[in-house]
């Protein structure tokens, strides 16, 4: 995998996110998100989670987010700086369903594990690689207890960018489609029928020639990616530096 060495392991209180429960049945929840976001809800269980986006009509991603089933809840894991976006978006549908939205006022707790490590009854899986995956818990009762083994917010957050996942900010809502941020191949399903935005979307797929892409690079200094859009935030650990840059494909030649 690209740049593994720089996996760090272990846990993190995931203190900027927002856990969003949608309360209905089952299946009328699970019909409300397919219907709205990128991924193969379906695939979703008790301990398989998703990584997924929410998208316009044009097919501009405008948040992205978690999607878990924890203990008969469907719940969304969200940046809470985005929070907002996704109850816009998503409360216009739920009468349709009978479904609503609640805000929940539990820790999330992230794990990087290696591929020797279980997975615990509690955790949902979120994202997986050839030697490393990431879950989450919903600690409900404030049992997790914090030591000096914790991961920081900066590993956890660069761990992500190494296995590809490129996530947006506020600032970047509505500006970059699936394609352009490697969503595509992680965050996308183009088996599961019809989303919001998913024609554009899948126009790019199928017909589409991708220009400009988003890549990790590690550097030691912002000159060597001025040439590059930076796509969220960078991350430094000591005199390394990680960024997900955006720009045009040939760009990327002579960069990790």
């Amino acid at each position: 995998m690209l740049n593994s060495e720089f996996i760090k392991y272990g846990a993190v209180n995931l203190e900027d996110v927002t856990a969003i429960h949608l309360n209905g049945d089952f299946d009328s929840v699970l019909n409300l998100l397919q219907g709205q976001v990128t991924s193969d809800c379906t695939l979703i269980n008790e301990q398989i989670g998703q990584i997924s986006s929410l998208c316009n009509e044009k097919g501009f991603i405008l948040c992205n987010f978690e999607i878990i089933f924890d203990q008969n809840k469907w719940l969304i894991i969200i940046e809470s700086t985005l929070k907002d976006i996704f109850l816009n978006e998503i409360t216009k549908f739920l009468p349709f369903y009978k479904v609503s939205a609640e805000i929940l006022n539990n820790k999330v707790i992230g794990f990087t594990k290696n591929k020797e490590q279980v997975m615990l009854p509690n955790e949902h899986l979120i994202l997986d690689s050839d030697i490393a995956y990431l879950t989450l818990s919903i600690d409900k009762n404030h049992e997790y207890q914090e030591d000096s083994h914790m991961l920081s917010k900066e590993s956890w957050a660069i761990n992500r960018k190494i296995m590809g996942d490129h996530q947006i900010e506020l600032q970047e809502t509505g500006k970059y489609r699936p394609h352009e941020l490697g969503q595509h191949n992680t965050r996308v399903s183009f088996n599961k029928g019809c989303f919001k935005g998913q024609e554009i979307i899948a126009r790019m797929e199928y017909m589409g020639k991708l220009k400009k892409e988003t890549r990790l690079i590690v550097h030691s200094n912002q000159k060597e990616v001025s040439k590059f859009i930076i796509i969220g935030k960078s991350y430094k650990v000591q005199e390394t530096i990680f960024s997900s840059c955006f720009g045009k494909i040939d760009s990327f030649s002579n960069k990790n």
